[in-house]
C-alpha cells in the first residue's frame, strides 16, 4: 500500500505515515519487505527431522539451495530441524522428502512430513482466509 492509502485507512496524512514508518525502520521493527506470491493451488508441507548427533549444517545447506523450502529452523529438544515447503504439486514434495532421507541416511534418526490441509492463519504471508469458505470446508 502507498502512504496515502495507509493514511485514508488510519485517518491520518501521507506524511505522517511516511514519518511513523521510517522510525519503525530506523529502530529495527520493520527489517525487510518482501512479496509473496500466493497462489490457492500451492500444496505446503510440514517437514521434522531428529538428527542422530548435532552434526546437520549439511542438511541445512541442503534443504536451504532446495526451491521448494520457504522456512527452515532449529526446534527445542535433541538435535531437530523443522522445515517448511512448499509446491505446485504434492509429488515434488514427497521427492523432496525422498531425496532428503536418501542423501542423509546415515545421518537422520527420524523423519516425517504432513501436509497442510488447511491454513486457518498466515500472519507473515498476508493471506486474507474466507471465513465463509472455511466453514464449507470438508
Amino acid at each position: 500500500m502507498s502512504f496515502t492509502e495507509i493514511g485514508n485507512q488510519i485517518g491520518i496524512s501521507r506524511v505522517a505515515v511516511k514519518k511513523r514508518v521510517e522510525k519503525l525502520e530506523d529502530a529495527g521493527i520493520i527489517r525487510c519487505y518482501k512479496a509473496i506470491i500466493y497462489r490457492e493451488e500451492n500444496v505446503k508441507m510440514l517437514m521434522e527431522i531428529t538428527t542422530v548427533d548435532d552434526d546437520y549444517e549439511d542438511i541445512f545447506e541442503y534443504l536451504n539451495r532446495s526451491g521448494y523450502v520457504t522456512e527452515l529452523y532449529v526446534m527445542t529438544g535433541k538435535n531437530r530441524i523443522h522445515a517448511t515447503a512448499v509446491a505446485a504439486d504434492v509429488s515434488e514434495l514427497k521427492y523432496l522428502a525422498k531425496m532428503v532421507s536418501k542423501e542423509f541416511d546415515d545421518k537422520i534418526k527420524t523423519i516425517s512430513c504432513h501436509g497442510v490441509k488447511e491454513i486457518v492463519k498466515d500472519t507473515f504471508g498476508g493471506v486474507d482466509y474466507d471465513r465463509e469458505r472455511r466453514k464449507n470446508y470438508k
